[in-house]
């Protein structure tokens, strides 16, 4: 897994819709070619993120998708389910995403 430690969060991610962003944004980046698969045909990208546009109401969106393996007992063993998430990668975090020093 991608090592963390409370102090790689910029101080600006102060809500839970900010944390989903910073993360998510920071595993694609680090890993754009990882692929699952998720049933019959094709694997698809792990870590997914775009900002689109919605015409219809003239508002960018942020679209997040996430495909992590959980261990084989996660139903059973009462530990959360972030507990039982299996190892996507083991690169570090970009620099980008990390506050200034």
């Amino acid at each position: 897994m991608t090592d963390f430690a409370k102090a790689d969060l910029p101080e600006s991610v102060d809500t839970l819709e900010k944390l989903v962003v910073w993360a998510g944004s920071a595993l694609h980046a680090i890993n754009k070619t990882v692929t699952a698969v998720e049933g019959v045909g094709s694997p698809v990208r792990a870590a997914q993120f775009g900002v689109y546009s919605v015409d219809s109401t003239n508002v960018n969106r942020v679209i997040l998708r996430q495909s992590l393996e959980v261990g084989e007992t996660y139903a059973i063993d009462k530990k959360p389910i972030w507990e039982n998430v299996n190892i996507l990668s083991l690169d570090a975090i970009p620099s980008q995403f990390l506050p200034a020093p």
